[in-house]
């Protein structure tokens, strides 16, 4: 045997010897802030989602959740997110108005999820979103949410609106006006406040955990409720882009295609308990006659998309057409 076959057994041995090593890509892990804490009703909600996307992509890629507004402030969020302060946030789309101005149009809608999807509006919404320095991977929806007037006093007619001051986030604030009242924008975490020192009588939001969270500062609310609600999932463009390409589509067929039914039913739960809640705590139900009740409808979906066609004319119309029957 030559000197040369010799060092090819012995290097072949020295490999052999070596344990069996598996290359394994490192799991992707994106830091994410969130509108509200995990204890409240919309952070329970997102704990559910984050727990199922991690556990489907377990291994390759994760959502770490910092927490909520106690670490970045609700209105804050979006802006954190494009400046790179933080990963992603899972966000009211109204709170990236002041960087997309048609952001908060995601909540004017009287379609079905499914419905919205068809129009191809997920990548419209990408689109807009990635001209702004954002990655808009999809939506949480709740299209079975509505949004209700919460009053410190009852009225029984529109009138009742005119001069009163209410708290509302920012996609509510044209319907507002529309109906006479003086809305004012505060983070959720403010209304319990402005309610109890009066700077506000009433304020918009959804009825889950609302009776207990504002318990003896609620005389009634307004039937029918309005609009839908969805929360939108943003991230960095840098982070986003430092994952694997195929990872970024499992996680966008995930948001997009996968979770939205499991996510609108886990809060089927938290609804009806909402309303029955208020029915214990003897918040009474305001009504309007059946052609106030149309006019009030009719006025707050007018203003909503007037406002947004006033700011952004070819996309308001697009998005319209998109969102509304």
């Amino acid at each position: 045997m030559t000197n040369r076959s010799i060092a090819g057994l012995i290097a072949a041995a020295a490999v052999l010897a070596v344990p069996f090593q598996v290359s394994v890509a490192a799991e992707s892990t994106v830091k994410v802030v969130t509108m509200l804490a995990k204890k409240t009703p919309i952070g329970q909600s997102f704990d559910g989602f984050i727990g199922r996307l991690n556990k489907k992509l377990e291994g390759e890629f994760r959502l770490d959740w910092r927490g909520g507004p106690e670490v970045v402030p609700q209105f804050k969020q979006p802006n954190a997110v494009r400046l790179g302060s933080v990963d992603a946030t899972l966000t009211s789309p109204s709170y990236a108005n002041g960087i997309l101005n048609v952001s908060g149009a995601a909540n004017y809608s009287n379609k079905t999820y499914e419905e919205i999807k068809a129009t191809g509006y997920h990548g419209y919404m990408a689109e807009l979103h990635a001209a702004k320095g954002l990655i808009y991977v999809g939506e949480l929806p709740v299209t079975q949410l509505r949004f209700h007037f919460f009053l410190r006093d009852p009225i029984d007619s529109l009138a009742g609106f005119k001069n009163r001051k209410i708290r509302v986030f920012p996609a509510i604030a044209p319907a507002v006006a529309a109906l006479g009242a003086s809305p004012l924008v505060l983070p959720m975490t403010e209304i319990y406040t402005a309610m109890e020192r009066g700077i506000v009588k009433g304020f918009v939001t959804g009825v889950s955990g609302t009776a207990r969270q504002y318990k003896g500062l609620l005389g009634a609310y307004v039937e029918p409720g309005f609009y839908r609600a969805t929360f939108h999932f943003l991230v960095n463009p840098r982070a986003w882009n430092k994952i694997p390409a195929a990872t970024r589509a499992k996680v966008v067929d995930f948001v997009r295609n996968v979770e939205p039914p499991t996510y609108e039913a886990s809060w089927n739960e938290r609804l009806k308990n909402g309303y029955a809640d208020l029915g214990k705590t003897g918040v009474k139900t305001v009504r309007f006659s059946p052609e106030e009740e149309k006019k009030f409808a009719r006025t707050v979906l007018e203003a909503a998309w007037a406002a947004v066609r006033k700011k952004a004319p070819e996309e308001g119309k697009r998005l319209q057409s998109m969102l509304m029957k």
